[in-house]
């Protein structure tokens, strides 16, 4: 029988400090590195180290500042890490001061190392207040002047509370296998008739891994009520992972007539097993790329969901890595893709149809100006409604909808 590690503090912020590195410098996403690093430990410990870690990428920005003027120029990107895993700790933790700084300076990798980081540790007290905008919002400084430049100060502040608010783990319910009284034995909070939260890890219950209910943020969780879906609709969903927009919507339509793709088989696969543990195995799944799905399927959809590949910038409240893995020089290259997808969706759409076109993103360029943009060239087409829906009950995300009329 496998047993998980037991770690001592010490070996909980070693493993804390690995992803970080690996997040911040090889790019990795330290949501992946958590689920594949965590399984090997107790999961008592899972909590300490999870919010060591988002803690610090969190509040990178503003933590490196406190030291960045004392740092010599040669300091490595570990060594940094170290001291503000040590700020974390003692500033938002509440940590005692002797054993931050007696467990940080044996993080050190030699003598010289251990000196410097015990050095600075002693020398800060108290948190500096920042001198930049960006470093009290705990944004690159790019990412900050994008969104300030397109939002008004009060929304810019809903923003900066949404990217600092810890977000809630939300749970669907699967209409498909019954109620709420299906889940009578498990601790929940009931949020609407769809939506729920636990007041534990429901991930190891018999009720989801029967299929009773599955992950799904809040504020993505009410999309599908935008594409006024009916019984006998023939939907498509272009880019489907991990497939819970499209399983919101088999509530409603008939999974005979519910098609999704993706462009990565892996991808596909994960909503196929998905589907299956709903109870959801008629659907019509696909692996192409979606800017050429017109070339492969011969009929054409009453509804299009297009949720489309962005720059994420809408949670970064719940990925805070993402903002290190994020370059200002790709966004032109995504709205590229966007407006191909849109054109794409466009000729699958049949009259009188509607397409939902969102991102997950905040970046207007990829949002309003694209569509408005996109809209311009297409008579045939007429924008319904359309929101960026900002709030701390979940992502941030824009939604359009749009019709079609000849």
């Amino acid at each position: 029988m496998w047993i998980p590690y037991i770690l001592n503090n010490m070996k909980q912020r070693e493993l804390a400090l690995d992803i970080l590195y690996r997040s911040i410098k090889e790019e990795s996403y330290s949501n992946l590195l958590m689920r594949k690093e965590l399984e090997k430990i107790d999961s008592i410990q899972r909590p300490f180290v999870t919010n060591l870690v988002n803690g610090v990428l969190r509040n990178y920005e503003f933590l490196i500042y406190q030291f960045e003027e004392d740092t010599k120029e040669k300091t490595s990107l570990r060594t940094k890490l170290i001291i503000c895993m040590a700020l974390f700790e003692r500033f938002y933790n509440h940590e005692k001061d002797y054993v931050v700084n007696n467990e940080y300076v044996e993080l050190g990798k030699n003598k010289y190392e251990k000196a410097y980081i015990n050095a600075l540790l002693h020398k800060m007290k108290d948190l500096k207040q920042a001198k930049k905008d960006y470093q009290r919002c705990c944004l690159p400084e790019w990412i900050f002047n994008l969104l300030k430049s397109q939002y008004d100060e009060d929304e810019f502040e809903k923003i900066i509370e949404v990217y600092r608010t810890i977000p809630e783990v939300y749970y669907r319910l699967n209409k498909k296998k019954g109620d709420y009284t299906k889940l009578k034995d498990l601790k929940i909070d009931i949020v609407n008739e769809d939506i729920f939260t636990g007041k534990e890890n429901l991930l190891n219950s018999e009720e989801y891994k029967k299929g009773f209910f599955y992950v799904q943020d809040f504020n993505s969780a009410s999309l599908y009520k935008h594409l006024d879906l009916q019984e006998d609709d023939s939907l498509l969903d272009m880019c489907a992972a991990p497939g819970s927009k499209l399983f919101n919507c088999l509530d409603i339509v008939n999974e005979e007539n519910v098609f999704g793709n993706d462009l990565h088989e892996n991808r596909v696969e994960l909503i196929r097993k998905m589907a299956k543990k709903l109870g959801y195995e008629k659907i019509h799944l696909s692996c192409h790329d979606a800017r050429k799905l017109d070339e492969i399927y011969e009929n054409r959809f009453d509804k299009i969901l297009l949720d489309a590949p962005c720059s994420g910038l809408g949670v970064i409240g719940r990925k805070p890595d993402l903002k290190f893995h994020i370059r200002p020089e790709s966004l032109d290259e995504l709205q590229k893709l966007q407006s191909e997808l849109l054109e794409s969706a466009d000729r699958l759409l049949n009259s009188g149809g509607i397409m939902l076109y969102s991102t997950c993103t905040l970046n207007k360029k990829e949002n309003a100006r694209l569509v408005k943009k996109f809209l311009e060239g297409h008579d045939e087409l007429e924008l319904l409604e359309e929101e960026t829906i900002i709030n701390s009950l979940g992502d941030c995300f824009y939604y359009a909808k749009i019709r079609k009329v000849a």
